[in-house]
């Protein structure tokens, strides 16, 4: 069963670039930290700030011990693959990203106790979005449809953003890009990343012979991307949802 999609937009494709035009949004819109997150802190003695405290200790969900509080906003915010790519059949300017999300390493179907999540658990507080909204990028892969859903999305993240993502599933023409030094490394874009996944495609089509194995083919690949971004580095092999995982 596909995944149904959020009525709401999610924070995922947000673009941390876009200004608003109106001089009154821009004046009462939320502070920023220099790497493009939110300021999330409040001066003490402020009415805000009395109120911060109050939910910390009257909210059931907030005055729980911070490591049980932790393991809820990863349970709610992680573990999942984030396929992104360009809106389709709709007639809409300019064109925008859209996004399918599935449990992560999931079967083939779908199991029926899966919600889709929408990411907006951060929104709900001050105090949440400090503890939680990490979560979403860090604990997440995410893929993309072609490379130009990559790059679009890629440089509309926030410096912030882009130090916490860990995992990338690359995209199949991606890898062709990357390979020939037309993109630059993912350590580059994403300094923590720990993990790339490559299309398992690729190294069908990379077999230059015969007698060349798709192991083969596949070792070499393995061999450039950790030249190329570390020894370190986590290289899987993905395709569709119920993918193997197989890690070098």
């Amino acid at each position: 069963m596909a995944p149904t999609r959020s009525p709401k937009r999610s924070t995922i494709l947000d673009s941390c670039r876009t200004k608003s035009s109106n001089h009154k949004n821009e004046e009462t819109s939320p502070p920023l930290y220099k790497n493009g997150l939110l300021n999330a802190s409040l001066p003490a003695r402020s009415e805000l700030m009395a109120i911060a405290k109050r939910n910390s200790t009257n909210s059931p969900l907030l005055k729980l011990p911070g490591e049980i509080r932790n393991k809820i906003w990863m349970f709610a915010q992680g573990y999942h693959r984030i396929d992104i790519g360009k809106r389709s059949r709709k007639r809409s300017w300019p064109i925008g990203l859209t996004l399918a999300i599935y449990p992560m390493n999931a079967a083939t179907h779908f199991p029926r106790t899966f919600v889709k999540p929408t990411f907006a658990l951060s929104r709900v507080c001050r105090q949440i979005y400090v503890e939680a909204s990490s979560y979403i990028y860090t604990l997440n892969t995410f893929g993309f449809d072609g490379f130009a859903s990559f790059d679009r999305w890629a440089k509309d993240r926030a410096l912030g953003q882009a130090r916490l993502i860990t995992s990338i599933n690359m995209p199949y023409d991606y890898t062709h890009l990357y390979r020939r030094g037309f993109r630059t490394s993912f350590r580059r874009k994403f300094p923590n990343i720990k993990r790339i996944g490559v299309d398992e495609h690729v190294a069908f089509f990379s077999r230059t012979s015969p007698d060349d194995t798709i192991e083969m083919a596949e070792q070499r690949i393995v061999d450039l991307i950790k030249l190329k971004e570390g020894a370190d580095i986590l290289v899987d092999w993905h395709y569709g949802v119920g993918a193997v995982m197989v890690h070098y």
